[in-house]
């Protein structure tokens, strides 16, 4: 999950207003919404409390580390385990010396980045520290010279031992950029690939960013290496610079591979398809008019709703062909979970048994085997970014029928920032194309928002890319006259008519999904609007929902003390997208005053008393405490009528400037 979704999902009465939220502050008893969120240019979370909580305070009452507010990619790097022992320490300096950060080896083997802090010591984080190559200082003190590019430090201070000069990149394979090439314009340039994989291809990454700029590029294959091996090993195994000299001059010029003349592309243009050539056909379903093949469907509900349950029945019928709950035929085949929220041993195999499953057909997708830069084998969580292990298991499983991704914030990646749209979308495409491709349905969970609204396709969690790309979105809610029973009801559909919902309860033990026969005549709007309707105060409809919102908005923004007016008018017109109007509206709902602290003077908002709760303010009135008012406005004699006027006034606009005396 991003971290904007880690926040919102730990927070209270959540409401949103544009690429803003309000909540209510974790960190003090807070009955209206007083802290302030919103994503920041780097996707992180900016939290603000109007009652001046601190982000201390904040996160810890989440149960959260500031650093969880970052993006992954931009997160403070948490300092190495106690029982770690560094081994290395390897300087990268610019080049008049100064170390900019450093790359330090542990044991057991592990590398980390930090940086010099500004107040001594280390920043174990390298953001925004200028990217450079490992022993920069001496390419620049040495024009000319061949300079060698191995994979790791370690590997560069051998060469040098042996008296050649080389450089690498930080992070081991892959991380070479055109930013290190940059520094070694006009040189000679010999790489040495480790000998596995990982090490051929990042020797042709670094190939293809120096070409153009370097002299000359070598790639040169050391005899003897052993499997994963590298050019210290070589040297320990007593390689002498006589012997690299030699190898060098037997060694031809790299040259990037040309691509053969059948794989050359077109002439660069559009590319039209006349629609006459198209043969029309008719959509397939897995479950005819709700979810449909080679599509994605998304399922949208706040957490407890039964989502889980409802994949887990889905992944029941399919693998064993039963009927969908309305009758429909359901196609057999085997299924793909993608999930992280419930455990295989636990909870999705008795849940499976308990809805009468064929646990065989069904494969749980949680990790994916990777071999890192130095050729060392490891595990990781997967992602949706992981699409050539997606499409492995598919190919292992050429009957697979339904993907299930559970949730969708668990699998989007640490760089991903669920609320782009952009973003998502460049991690969702290539999951479509690959349902398309294989003619799986793509069945994807996300929780849904807290918060008020006229669409529920608009309250799921996160960007709208993930209601515009899926073909087809239901929500599950639970009957506001009954909680224990579901509803599973329909929001968008672009493959078929709306439809109607179903219902169903979750009981037994194991506990499964139990069907109702008769329909639901609903949508997913009608049972928003029913719920708002049962929760707001007031009359229903847009107007009393925009008023109310004013209401909570403008209580929590005087609950630390008088305000601007001017300030606030800005702050809900830029802020909140809200009328002048309907602020006024809620100013005299809550008794606010309105007095200046001298004329000429700006205006200022504040409750009729100083120690008064929003709801004792509320009784006061429009004048709020009279003797206090009254304190106020004697100094203006033969304007107090005036003053009486204005303080009575309905209207948002602050009373006219005073004649003079």
């Amino acid at each position: 999950m991003s971290p904007i979704d880690k926040v919102l999902a730990k927070l209270e009465n959540v409401r949103q207003s544009g690429n803003r939220w309000k909540a209510c502050c974790p960190a003090h008893n807070d009955r209206n919404p007083s802290l302030s969120i919103a994503v920041g240019d780097q996707g992180n979370v900016l939290l603000t409390c109007h009652a001046k909580c601190s982000l201390e305070e904040i996160c810890q009452a989440m149960g959260i580390e500031k650093r969880d507010l970052w993006p992954e990619r931009d997160r403070p790097q948490k300092r190495p385990k106690t029982s770690s022992k560094i081994v290395a320490e390897y300087d990268y300096r610019d080049e008049t010396g100064k170390v900019l950060f450093q790359v330090v080896r542990f044991e057991p083997k592990d590398f980390r980045q930090r940086k010099p802090s500004e107040g001594g010591g280390w920043d174990w984080s390298v953001k925004g520290v200028r990217v450079i190559p490992y022993s920069l200082p001496d390419i620049v003190g040495n024009p000319g010279v061949d300079v060698g590019i191995p994979e790791g430090e370690r590997d560069v201070d051998n060469l040098k031992d042996l008296g050649m000069l080389a450089t690498c990149n930080a992070g081991g394979a892959g991380k070479w950029t055109a930013e290190h090439a940059a520094f070694l314009a006009g040189r000679d340039v010999v790489i040495f690939p480790d000998n596995d994989e990982p090490g051929r291809n990042h020797a042709q990454q670094v190939a293809h960013t120096l070409e153009g700029i370097a002299k000359s590029i070598r790639v040169v294959k050391l005899p003897g290496l052993p499997l994963k091996g590298d050019v210290s090993d070589w040297i320990a195994a007593g390689g002498t610079l006589e012997q690299l000299a030699q190898l060098l001059k037997a060694t031809p010029m790299w040259e990037p591979t040309p691509i053969p003349e059948s794989e050359q592309p077109l002439e660069p243009g559009p590319i039209l398809t006349c629609l006459a050539d198209v043969e029309a056909r008719e959509v397939d379903w897995l479950w005819p008019g709700r979810i449909p093949m080679g599509r994605i469907t998304l399922l949208v509900g706040s957490p407890g709703e039964g989502k889980s349950f409802m994949t887990i029945d889905a992944t029941s019928r399919v693998t064993t062909g039963t009927p969908w709950p309305d009758g429909r035929p359901c196609p057999q085949g085997s299924v793909i979970l993608i999930s992280a929220e419930d455990d295989p041993a636990d909870t999705i195999r008795p849940r499976l048994d308990a809805h009468g499953a064929d646990a065989r057909k069904v494969q749980l997708l949680a990790a994916v085997r990777r071999v890192d830069g130095e050729g060392q084998r490891y595990e990781k969580l997967i992602t949706l970014a992981d699409v050539d292990a997606i499409e492995s298991a598919l190919e292992r499983y050429p009957d697979c029928k339904l993907i299930v991704i559970d949730p969708i914030g668990s699998f989007l990646g640490g760089k991903t920032d669920a609320h782009r749209d952009n973003e998502v979308r460049s991690v969702l495409t290539p999951i479509l194309k690959l349902a398309e491709k294989v003619g799986a349905a793509v069945l994807i969970v996300a929780h849904r928002r807290k918060g008020a609204g006229t669409s529920a396709d608009e309250l799921a969690l996160g960007s709208r890319a993930f209601t515009g790309i899926a073909r087809a979105v239901w929500h599950i809610t639970r009957d506001p006259d009954n909680k224990e029973r579901r509803l599973f009801l329909p929001g968008k559909n672009n493959l078929a008519h709306e439809g109607e919902g179903l219902a169903y309860s979750i009981s037994g033990e194991p506990a499964r999904i139990v069907w109702e026969a008769d329909s639901v005549a609903m949508s997913a709007d009608d049972a928003l609007a029913l719920q708002y309707k049962q929760s707001t105060r007031g009359k229903p409809g847009p107007i009393a929902a925009t008023r109310s919102e004013a209401v909570d908005w403008l209580t929590s923004a005087l609950a630390s003390g008088p305000r601007l007016a001017k300030e606030l008018e800005d702050e809900w017109k830029n802020g909140e997208a809200g009328s002048k109007r309907t602020l006024g509206r809620a100013k005299r709902e809550l008794g606010i005053i309105s007095e200046r602290h001298e004329i000429p003077g700006p205006w200022w908002w504040r409750w009729p008393d100083n120690n008064a709760s929003p709801a004792e303010a509320t009784e006061l009135g429009t004048l709020g405490n009279v003797e206090e008012t009254a304190g106020n406005l004697a100094y203006l004699d033969g304007n107090s009528s005036k003053i009486a006027k204005m303080a009575m006034s309905d209207s948002l606009e602050e009373p006219p400037a005073l004649e003079a005396g």
